[in-house]
């Protein structure tokens, strides 16, 4: 029994030009068509933390280089959802991650002391809080962006999304290959019933607790 089934981004467009009728089966795709079709991909890929896949990619524990100031670029590929500790004496503390309301609403931003809080602008700058007087070894985990589709290669998701992809690239590409309003419908409808049940199979359990305030 094997359980490694995957498909390439080759394979998902050509099952998506197949859904779309642009070729048969068993037909080969032309060149530019694969290329729509791979870009297609690509958006559907990069837009999957929108609709509420949050862990597409979890990056390592990265060690980030401090350079004396109060600022660290972070790692290119950084997406989001952060999780940061500094470690004093071989021992790891948490940070506190500020928002941008509470960062910009702070008098005393540039202050100097022991670390105990981040801010991460836009820019994907990473701010101290205060302003350590010496390298406070900082590492973070966090959400990586999804790498870009290559069609030798398999997306990096898991085994439940590859068949829901091809219907994903499908309704991406429709109008780009001028297909009939009714398959349209029909290809978006396949599309969202597939990916619903993979976001509902990727949300982790979890106990759900509350109290009643007096």
């Amino acid at each position: 029994m094997t359980t490694a089934w995957t498909e390439t981004a080759s394979e998902i467009c050509t099952d998506a030009l197949e859904h779309l009728g642009v070729i048969g089966d068993g037909e080969v795709a032309s060149g530019g068509d694969m290329q729509t079709a791979l870009r297609g991909l690509d958006a559907v890929l990069k837009e999957l933390p929108l609709v509420g896949y949050s862990w597409p990619k979890l990056s390592g524990e990265v060690a980030l280089t401090w350079a004396s100031v109060q600022t660290i670029s972070l790692p290119a590929d950084y997406y989001g959802y952060p999780v940061a500790w500094k470690t004093l004496n071989g021992f790891k503390t948490p940070l506190a991650q500020l928002t941008h309301a509470q960062w910009v609403a702070m008098p005393n931003r540039a202050s100097d002391g022991e670390t105990t809080h981040f801010y991460i602008n836009p820019a994907k700058v990473l701010y101290l809080w205060p302003n350590p007087p010496a390298d406070p070894v900082v590492t973070m985990q966090y959400q990586k962006i999804v790498d870009d589709a290559a069609l030798v290669g398999s997306p990096d998701l898991p085994q439940y999304w590859i068949g829901a992809l091809g219907f994903g690239v499908a309704n991406e590409c429709a109008l780009k290959f001028g297909v009939p309003r009714d398959k349209r419908m029909d290809i978006s409808q396949i599309w969202d019933v597939k990916r619903n049940r993979a976001l509902s199979s990727s949300v982790a359990p979890e106990s759900i607790s509350f109290s009643v305030a007096e």
